[in-house]
């Protein structure tokens, strides 16, 4: 006897699809202050009550938007040892391209407000989590420095990134490639 497999309605997917890709629109185009149920709504065409039956309020319209995408970024699989290039353009492309320079404004302006948490907690801190780990496992190969200040590093790379954005308007697609080996010679580990 086989299984009845549930199979979700395509007009509630199509309708979340809606809501998830207009809410990132909002978020990328005017940052988390403008995601709202109402504007979500006039973006999406859907309406105001099939959203609320979904979300409660922009608070939770946001962190559920943000956990859909966040789950859409992650690499299939972990990146390998000395990839750390790849995970570097990658996170940059995610934190301030396909995210918008508002969540930067946002977590900057704002950080201890509910919208920055959620930001943290479902864009900012996994891609960063994964920047961590290949720089410790760079030093655990002896390919950087032993006593490197992985925490460190991480700041100099997303502060220096809003930095550049800043004064160019765009990283441009070679700046991560810089980055990346501008670090590399300088914290490569030292060998007699």
């Amino acid at each position: 006897m086989t299984e009845d497999v549930q199979r979700p309605d395509p007009r509630t997917v199509s309708t979340d699809q809606k809501i998830t890709a207009a809410a990132l629109a909002l978020l990328r185009e005017g940052g988390p202050q403008r995601v709202s149920i109402e504007a979500v709504s006039a973006a999406s065409g859907v309406a105001k009550t099939s959203i609320y039956r979904r979300y409660a309020n922009s608070i939770e319209l946001l962190e559920g938007v943000l956990e859909h995408a966040a789950a859409v970024h992650a690499p299939e699989q972990p990146e390998a040892a000395g990839d750390w290039g790849q995970a570097l353009e990658r996170t940059l492309r995610l934190l301030l391209r396909d995210m918008g320079t508002g969540v930067a404004v946002a977590l900057l302006s704002e950080p201890a407000s509910e919208t920055s948490r959620i930001l943290r907690a479902h864009v900012v801190r996994p891609q960063v989590e994964r920047l961590r780990a290949l720089l410790a496992a760079e030093v655990a190969a002896g390919r950087l420095a032993a006593d490197l200040d992985v925490e460190v590093v991480l700041d100099f790379v997303l502060g220096s990134a809003y930095s550049h954005l800043a004064r160019y308007g765009e990283l441009g697609p070679d700046w991560p490639g810089r980055v990346h080996r501008t670090l590399t010679g300088v914290l490569r580990a030292h060998r007699p």
